[in-house]
Parts: C-alpha cells; sequence; structure tokens
C-alpha cells in the first residue's frame, strides 16, 4: 500500500511539473532577411570614401549560426554572429536578433551597417527606420537590383547614418556622419565585392 501511494505522489508531481512547463516558441531569420546580411566566409567588399578617396575593405572570416534562448521575450530564435577583418570601422562584427515578435522583424548591426527587415516602408524599429525600396538603383555608373535603405537614428548626432543594402551583395554605400556637431557626411560607395559561394 506505502508502495502504491508513493508511485502515486511521483505520478502527481509529474503531470503537475508537465502541464507547467510551456515550450518555448523557436523563431527562425527569414529567407528574405538572410539574402541581404547572411554571406559565406571567405566574402569581402571594398568600399571608398567618395570626398576622400579612402578605401577601406571588410573580410568576413568567421560565421556562425546558432538557437539563442532569449529570456527577455520568452522566445528561442536563431542567432547569426558573424567576425570580420576591417580597418576603418571599429565594429567588426555582425549579429542578428529578434527585435518584434507580432510582426516578426529581426534586425542586423554589423561593420557594413545597420539592417531590418519582413515590414513595409516607413516601420520604425530599434531607433532605425525603413526608408525606401528600389526595383534598381544606379551607384557610380553601376546598377543594384533589389535594394533597401534604412535610417538608424544617431542619436545626439546631426545626422543620421542611411545604409543602402542590395539582395545577394550586402551594403552598396554608407553615409555616415563624421562627428556629433558635423554637418560633413562620408558617403561610402562599393568599389567591388567577392561572394564567396
Amino acid at each position: 500500500m506505502k508502495k502504491n501511494f508513493y508511485l502515486f505522489i511521483l505520478i502527481i508531481s509529474i503531470l503537475c511539473l508537465a502541464s507547467s512547463c510551456k515550450k518555448r516558441p523557436t523563431y527562425y531569420m527569414p529567407q528574405e532577411f538572410k539574402d541581404y546580411v547572411d554571406f559565406p566566409v571567405g566574402s569581402y567588399w571594398v568600399y571608398e570614401d567618395s570626398v576622400s578617396g579612402i578605401k577601406d575593405s571588410i573580410y568576413l572570416y568567421g560565421r556562425n549560426l546558432t538557437i539563442y534562448e532569449c529570456e527577455y521575450n520568452y522566445c528561442n530564435y536563431e542567432k547569426l554572429e558573424q567576425n570580420f577583418y576591417c580597418l576603418y570601422w571599429q565594429q567588426c562584427s555582425g549579429i542578428s536578433m529578434v527585435e518584434e515578435i507580432d510582426p516578426l522583424i529581426y534586425t542586423y548591426i554589423g561593420p557594413s551597417g545597420y539592417y531590418f527587415g519582413d515590414c513595409n516602408v516607413g516601420t520604425n524599429v530599434y531607433n532605425g527606420e525603413y526608408l525606401a525600396y528600389y526595383d534598381s538603383l544606379n551607384i557610380n555608373n553601376k546598377w543594384y537590383k533589389e535594394v533597401k535603405c534604412f535610417c538608424r537614428n544617431n542619436i545626439g548626432w546631426n545626422n543620421d547614418l542611411i545604409y543602402y543594402w542590395a539582395k545577394d551583395i550586402g551594403v552598396i554605400r554608407k553615409e555616415e556622419p563624421t562627428s556629433p556637431s558635423s554637418d560633413t557626411i562620408l558617403v561610402w560607395n562599393l568599389k567591388s565585392y567577392h561572394i564567396n559561394n
């Protein structure tokens, strides 16, 4: 009888624990998002400042795709982490994260720039705005297709950061202020690139 009682208590305990545990949802980066920010190791991009002619390159040497357990919104999500070699930009890593769940919006911040996807033009997310979409855009006599333009609010600065992303290529143009009080903008245009497919 005592044995049955302990077995009964064990079964009740297991059922209580099982009913109190909720499975956390897992979110994955949409393919549209990946097409703009996720590239193979060995890819690189060379940019030139349109005013000074200074060139800089960004070389992707590390990429890690994991499922991250996020505590603040009680979900798991696919997280992209990238490592780059670059000279000019101080942040030589890139990271994606879920910014909103309903609707699902991922953001990406890296040395190339700021991106968020799967939303409409005019959407504001995490101190930024989706400014425009171009079927094609000509920059320095070169045409790029499926270009998205994003603004990242540079809080406390006179000007914001503007980034143009082309599908399957990455950032093709960056407009960045030189200092908080200056109205001078550095415009970095993509000169060449290699996607290591």
